[in-house]
């Protein structure tokens, strides 16, 4: 129950409720959702206002260095904010860049074989954990037991709006291992930065019920298959249900020539409620 005291008190105790309580639910409800396969005890985190703020303090710390590589078609938001915009290719070339994804990717709702190989040829990853809750189960075991060769060197920003329906009152969090070189250079700054973090809508999250957003998810995975089939489109039963891409035979008619993207054809659903 959040209370005028933990608003008026927030940079007395919000700081301490941050780490002692809402950080090891965080870490209990990623490692729930992962069927087990990640184990963050020893990742240490921090807060800002949204993912894409926090995202940008990364990209534009490693742009400074090596600078970035985010997946063809994959997110915008990792250089939205970009002090340095020419630092980042949007190439599969990631050796030596911080190598930026989406889990799923917002490509096509997948994670693939070549994104894998994106990320294990890169110095450090940048994983934005945005879709990953829309899986299925089986689906999300898999998806963080492939990613687990990477995890030591990724910065995991978990993202609160799609995945977890929190998108009325943002929250950025990052997760980043005690050693990675990232968190000891700039653990001051994120550390002054994570007094700042939306209350609201930590609160919100530990009040979520997660039985409740499962059953959503399936409702909604249903409703996108339905929508599919009325529209004579292939029914991909696997990745999340937000995103639908295929590969054009020939050229799209021209009603699909507007969700065109990098040489597919990408449906972004918005489910209504269920």
């Amino acid at each position: 129950m959040l209370t005028t005291d933990h608003l008026s008190g927030h940079y007395r105790d919000g700081l301490g409720w941050f780490h002692e309580e809402f950080v090891p639910h965080l870490k209990a409800r990623l490692w729930s959702l992962s069927g087990g396969a990640w184990s963050l005890g020893d990742y240490d985190a921090y807060a800002c206002g949204s993912d894409v703020d926090f995202m940008t303090h990364v990209v534009n710390a490693a742009n400074t260095a090596g600078g970035s590589a985010v997946y063809p078609g994959d997110w915008y938001g990792f250089s939205a904010g970009a002090i340095q915009p020419e630092s980042i290719l949007h190439s599969l070339q990631s050796t030596r860049r911080l190598a930026c994804l989406c889990v799923p990717s917002v490509r096509n709702g997948h994670l693939t074989r070549d994104m894998l190989r994106f990320l294990t040829e890169a110095d450090a990853c940048l994983l934005n954990i945005n879709l990953f809750p829309t899986l299925a189960t089986e689906e999300r075991h898999e998806i963080a037991s492939s990613l687990n060769p990477v995890l030591a060197q990724s910065v995991i920003s978990v993202s609160f709006s799609r995945g977890f329906g929190l998108t009325a009152s943002q929250l950025g969090v990052i997760l980043i291992r005690h050693d990675h070189p990232l968190r000891g250079i700039y653990h001051g700054q994120w550390t002054w930065l994570t007094y700042f973090y939306n209350a609201i809508a930590a609160h919100a999250f530990m009040a979520l019920d997660v039985d409740q957003l499962m059953a959503v998810d399936d409702a909604r995975r249903h409703w996108v298959a339905t929508e599919l089939n009325r529209r004579a489109l292939p029914i991909v039963e696997s990745g999340s249900y937000y995103v639908k891409a295929f590969t054009p035979e020939g050229t799209p008619p021209p009603y699909l020539e507007p969700l065109v993207r990098d040489g597919l054809v990408r449906l972004c659903f918005k489910p209504t409620q269920v």
